[in-house]
């Protein structure tokens, strides 16, 4: 277990040779006296396991905090803590520890099923339990569900309150706030996991699971219809030949392309990229959104085409064996910190790029379109559907031929992908022949 700097700490439990501290992390911290994260450290037999809270606290914060200060400034640092001791670490610590059962591993299996005794109760308990795992995304969506219910009602909702009906009249007030039929069904599921979660510890029982097929007299989660996700590729032609009236603008349009042509990844898993993950003129990752929640896991490989190349040169740091390809999380430590500088791009480029798309006349579009266009353009090529899986990093079901079907070589990698570019001579570049010279850009957070 990697051992972190300990600057200074405050004990919240010690019984049955466990101990809880909360302490504040400062080891990726270039200065000691900025905002460095506080993290529970749970000691046991002379290991140290340490706990994200999901906040963070300067020096000086710090120091009222460990003197018992009540100074307004971290009222809701003192309030989160202990709310999360008391509702969600404490209990499962002791329990296990008073039945000599204590491991770390089974600490964390217990972590992760922790429910409360209400629905915002269990709400806050997941969102804490997410946080403390790094799944930051996960915990937004359930926090944004949580307020969406909070606005709807904002009393106490034990679980015996959710019945079909309640649920009809919450889609209702969702639909009359003028919500998307695919919000309002994020929301409602994000509401039966936390259900589910009850149902599996024993909270309520079957008879009272108000989820089902409606014609059981269940609640049955609306489906929208969708909408069109995928651009023509003449389209994604003229987006990649625009001339983009400012750098910020350009740099938008060519992350948007670059993960177009990219197997359609993510921005999450793109600004992750290392020079390590480079072999032999392809990137080799996962999918961070799908890593924790699979048993087979599924590496993708994207060839680097010449278009990427240039993007690459463009816009990315320069070499290093340990660094990031692009240089939008430099200088960061932690996943709430680049869960954070991920949002700050994706809206950037989200701005810039319908700025593009209003220019040529065409529909908006964002980030969530590039791996739509690239999976319908290679379907549309009469791409093998093996391949566009594998690129995608899909399972491929149960299908016996599919299961027969070997991984494709680079040779068939770069054809396939090939076909995503239109149709102009490749035009090589040095760094030294970029028009735009690379500079930091700067986000507005």
């Amino acid at each position: 277990m990697k051992k972190e700097k300990e600057k200074a700490s405050k004990n919240f439990y010690s019984e049955f040779g466990v101990t809880i501290n909360i302490t504040r992390v400062t080891k990726h911290t270039k200065n000691y006296e900025d905002a460095s994260p506080l993290k529970w450290c749970i000691t046991f037999q002379r290991m140290r396991t340490y706990y994200t809270t999901g906040l963070t606290i300067n020096k000086a914060d710090w120091e009222l905090y460990l003197s018992g200060s009540s100074a307004k400034m971290i009222k809701p640092i003192t309030n989160s803590l202990q709310v999360h001791f008391n509702e969600v670490i404490k209990p499962k610590v002791k329990q296990l520890a008073e039945n000599g059962k204590f491991t770390f591993d089974a600490l964390n299996t217990k972590l992760s099923k922790s429910v409360g005794t209400d629905l915002k109760q269990s709400f806050r308990v997941k969102i804490q339990n997410l946080i403390s795992n790094d799944k930051i995304g996960n915990s937004n969506v359930y926090q944004c569900t949580l307020r969406s219910i909070e606005i709807y009602n904002d009393k106490n909702i034990q679980f015996s309150d959710l019945t079909p009906g309640w649920l009809c009249k919450y889609q209702k007030y969702m639909e009359e706030k003028g919500l998307r039929y695919s919000t309002i069904g994020m929301y409602l599921r994000t509401l039966r996991a936390i259900m589910n979660e009850a149902k599996n510890n024993d909270i309520i029982n079957s008879a009272d699971y108000p989820f089902g097929e409606k014609k059981n007299g269940k609640f049955e989660i609306p489906v929208g219809d969708g909408r069109k996700l995928a651009m023509e590729i003449k389209d994604i032609r003229k987006i990649a030949e625009f001339n983009c009236p400012s750098e910020k603008i350009e740099m938008c349009r060519d992350l948007w392309i670059f993960s177009y042509l990219c197997n359609g990844a993510n921005f999450g898993d793109i600004l992750r990229f290392k020079f390590a993950d480079i072999k032999n003129n392809e990137i080799y990752f996962y999918r961070k959104k799908t890593l924790d929640t699979t048993k087979k896991k599924i590496e993708i490989i994207a060839p680097i085409l010449p278009e990427m190349q240039i993007i690459l040169d463009k816009w990315g740091n320069s070499f290093s064996a340990k660094g990031f390809i692009f240089p939008f999380l430099n200088g960061n430590s932690t996943e709430i910190e680049f869960k954070a500088q991920i949002c700050n791009v994706i809206r950037l480029t989200n701005k810039n790029i319908k700025k593009v798309t209003k220019a040529l006349e065409l529909p908006d579009i964002s980030t969530y379109n590039c791996r739509h266009s690239f999976t319908t353009i290679l379907a549309k090529l009469r791409t093998p559907e093996s391949y566009i899986d594998q690129a995608t990093g899909h399972s491929q079901g149960k299908s016996v031929t599919k299961g027969y079907i070997g991984g494709y070589n680079k040779q068939e990698r770069m054809k396939y992908n090939s076909m995503l570019l239109w149709k102009k001579k490749i035009v090589w570049k040095t760094k030294r022949q970029i028009i735009w010279k690379r500079k930091q850009i700067i986000i507005n957070k």
